[in-house]
C-alpha cells in the first residue's frame, strides 16, 4: 500500500487478467461502470499527518531509486508544487518542466510554478505544445498506448514524456480521487492510462497521489463544490509557505479548443466507454442496488415471474454485460 515502484500498477480488467483494458466485448455499463475491473490493493484507510506522509513516501521513493534522477511536471497548481516542496526540504535533486498551452492559454497558471522555481534555484523549462500537434500527433498516441477515452488534458500531459530521458522517472500530480456518485471513491480511466502509457512507450511514470496515505487526504477533504473536487485548505495549512492561489484547471482560456480536442478523443478510441477503477467491493455493492431496483420495476409491471427465472438462469451480472 506504500508500493513506490515507478510505473505501478494496481488494477486489473478481470476478462484480459493485466493492466489493459479489453479491446473487444468488454465488461462495462453506465449503470456500473467498474464492472469489469478492480483495484488489487487492500481498500485504503490509513493516514495520519499530511505532510508527514508525503515526506516519508518521498524518502522511501528515493531509498528505492537512489541513482535515478527525477522530473517534475508542474502544472502551476498546488498539487505539483506540493510535491516540487517536499523534493526540495529533502533537499533531493530534480528539475522541472511544464506543459505550455496554445501559445500561452495557461499562462496563468505557468506564473506560480516560474515563480516557484526562480526563487529556489530549480532547473526548470517550459514546453509548448500547439493545437494542431495535440490533435494530430499526441492525442492519437495517447489513444493507441494508453487507453485514453475522453480526456483531451490527460492526453496532453503524454507530451511531456517526450522531453524526459530514458534514465528520468517523470513524477506527476493527476491520480488525485475521483468521485463517482452512484460507487464511491476511485479513478475514472483516464487517470491511470497515464501508467499504461508509460509502460507501453517505454516510460517512466510515478505519482504520490495515488498512494494510500496521500489519495485519503484527498479524499477526506473531498467538496464536490470546489473545483477539482477538493477543499485545498488541508494543503495550505501543511505548508503555509506556498503561495495561496484559485484552483484551476489550465483549460479556463481554452474551452472551446478543449471540445473540439476531446471530440477526437472520442473518434480515435471508437467512442469506447469510460470506467471507473474501484474496488470490488463497491462495485459489488452497485450491483446489488441495480438488481434490487430492476426487481422493483419489473414488480411494477408484472414481469417479476420471468425477471426471476431469468436471474436463476444467467444471473443478473450476466443480463448486464450483455446490455
Amino acid at each position: 500500500m506504500c508500493d513506490v515502484t515507478y510505473n505501478r500498477v494496481y488494477w486489473e480488467y478481470f476478462q484480459s487478467k493485466t493492466y489493459m483494458r479489453p479491446l473487444r466485448g468488454y465488461f462495462c455499463h453506465e449503470l456500473v461502470p467498474s464492472l469489469g475491473v478492480r483495484v488489487t490493493d487492500p481498500p485504503y484507510r490509513s493516514c495520519s499527518d499530511f505532510k508527514k506522509d508525503y515526506i516519508h513516501l518521498v524518502r522511501k521513493f528515493k531509498r528505492r531509486y537512489p541513482d535515478k534522477r527525477v522530473v517534475l511536471a508542474l502544472s502551476g497548481g498546488i498539487d505539483s508544487e506540493v510535491c516540487a516542496e517536499v523534493f526540495y526540504e529533502l533537499k533531493m535533486n530534480f528539475r522541472a518542466i511544464s506543459l505550455r498551452l496554445f501559445d500561452g492559454a495557461n499562462d496563468f497558471d505557468l506564473a506560480f510554478a516560474a515563480r516557484y522555481c526562480k526563487q529556489r534555484g530549480i532547473d526548470y523549462k517550459i514546453h509548448n505544445l500547439s493545437l494542431a500537434h495535440l490533435m494530430n500527433t499526441v492525442i492519437p498516441k495517447a489513444v493507441e498506448f494508453g487507453q485514453f477515452t475522453h480526456s483531451a488534458a490527460q492526453c496532453a500531459l503524454t507530451h511531456l514524456f517526450d522531453y524526459v530521458e530514458d534514465d528520468e522517472i517523470l513524477i506527476m500530480s493527476g491520480h488525485n480521487p475521483d468521485y463517482c456518485e452512484n460507487l464511491g471513491f476511485g479513478w475514472w480511466e483516464d487517470s491511470i492510462n497515464m501508467v499504461k502509457y508509460a509502460i507501453n512507450t517505454d516510460k517512466k511514470f510515478m505519482t504520490f497521489t495515488s498512494l494510500e496515505p496521500i489519495f485519503v487526504h484527498y479524499m477526506r477533504n473531498y467538496d464536490s463544490n470546489m473545483p477539482g473536487g477538493k477543499n485545498n485548505s488541508f494543503i495550505y495549512k501543511a505548508f503555509p509557505n506556498l503561495s495561496v492561489r484559485k484552483k484551476m484547471t489550465g483549460w479556463e482560456a481554452s474551452l472551446e479548443q478543449q471540445a473540439d480536442c476531446e471530440y477526437i478523443v472520442r473518434e480515435c478510441c471508437r467512442r469506447a466507454y469510460t470506467t471507473f477503477v474501484t474496488w470490488e467491493g463497491l462495485t459489488k455493492r452497485r450491483k446489488l442496488e441495480v438488481e434490487k431496483s430492476l426487481d422493483s420495476y419489473f414488480q411494477e409491471h408484472k414481469l417479476y415471474d420471468t425477471w426471476l427465472s431469468y436471474k436463476l438462469l444467467t444471473g443478473a451480472e450476466i443480463g448486464l454485460h450483455k446490455t
